[in-house]
């Protein structure tokens, strides 16, 4: 009873400040059941503070499996967490028809920290094998933009592990840079126009500008490939050798020329020196509260 008490202290407090509308339209609703639901489910709802929502969106069918949701609202909110650090939460709420709230995009509401872990290892040939890379660098960079440039760097240690703490949790991009490996530059670029999305937010280049060099490469790397038997993957003629290392060397000499026109500041962030520069693992993950999430990074054998 104390409890609810409190919880209805709390709801009244926010429609009298206004921070939360207690009027009849369905955006005011929305509003609403975020909040009643964050003040109900919060370990600490009193150091629950709104910053700002976006607009209520209806949801098509085919959006989600779930029959019974109807809108999405994506709320952004500071809270302490159980180590008493005061994090800013950026949450997507799914509702109901009735406009209650059906589900959240993660179950990390609280703030509480996260960790990541990891190992990297290259292979120095095949008679030697697996190797750690040792020294490689790692850097995580926050994908959620109420953040701001938040990141996160460490380095892999003699085994190749390395272990990232205290990470809020959210969708961040990882970057692993290898120590030891090098990648050869039509690799670099396949990594880049995977991420182009990511690469545009954080370091402000849009590399979709050379789309038309990008696609002159990659059909030179398609010809490299079709000289390759289409089963076993290896070369049938000495003239089918010949042709997948021309069309590979120019797809390799195109890529080298076209990141001389990439701005510094991206390719001085990354250490992207050459286009023969060390190996890069590039990926987004999902860092959750209280959980730990483990990463793998094979580098295979540097580029010749």
């Amino acid at each position: 009873m104390k409890n609810l008490s409190i919880f209805l202290i709390l709801i009244a407090t926010f429609c009298l400040a206004g921070l939360t509308s207690c009027s009849n339209s369905p955006t005011d609703k929305a509003h609403q059941a975020v909040q009643e639901y964050l003040l109900s489910s919060l370990k600490n709802p009193k150091t629950y503070e709104s910053l700002s929502f976006s607009k209520l969106d209806t949801l098509d069918r085919t959006d989600t499996s779930d029959m019974n949701i109807k809108y999405e609202l994506t709320h952004s909110y500071n809270v302490v967490n159980s180590d008493e650090d005061k994090i800013k939460m950026t949450i997507t709420f799914y509702l109901d028809q009735e406009l209650k709230v059906s589900k959240t995009s993660t179950n990390s509401i609280n703030g509480n920290y996260g960790i990541l872990t990891g190992n990297v290892y290259w292979k120095y040939n095949d008679y030697v094998g697996n190797r750690p890379d040792a020294g490689a660098k790692i850097i995580l960079y926050t994908l959620d933009t109420i953040r701001g440039d938040v990141k996160f760097e460490t380095t892999a240690d003699i085994q190749g592990n390395y272990e990232i703490t205290n990470i809020p949790p959210g969708q961040y991009f990882l970057l692993v840079r290898s120590e030891n490996a090098t990648d050869c530059p039509d690799i670099h670029l396949r990594n880049f126009k995977i991420h182009a999305q990511q690469i545009k937010q954080l370091f402000k280049f849009d590399i979709s500008q050379y789309n038309d060099k990008i696609k002159e490469i990659f059909t030179l790397d398609s010809l490299a490939y079709a000289a390759m038997a289409p089963d076993s993957g290896e070369y049938t003629t000495s003239e089918a050798l010949g042709n997948y290392s021309k069309y590979k060397d120019q797809s390799r000499e195109q890529a080298n020329e076209l990141f001389k026109l990439f701005p510094d500041s991206f390719t001085q962030k990354i250490r992207l020196y050459t286009g023969y520069s060390n190996s890069y693992d590039l990926g987004v993950i999902s860092i959750e509260e209280n959980q730990p999430v483990s990463h793998v990074t094979d580098f295979g054998v540097t580029c010749i």
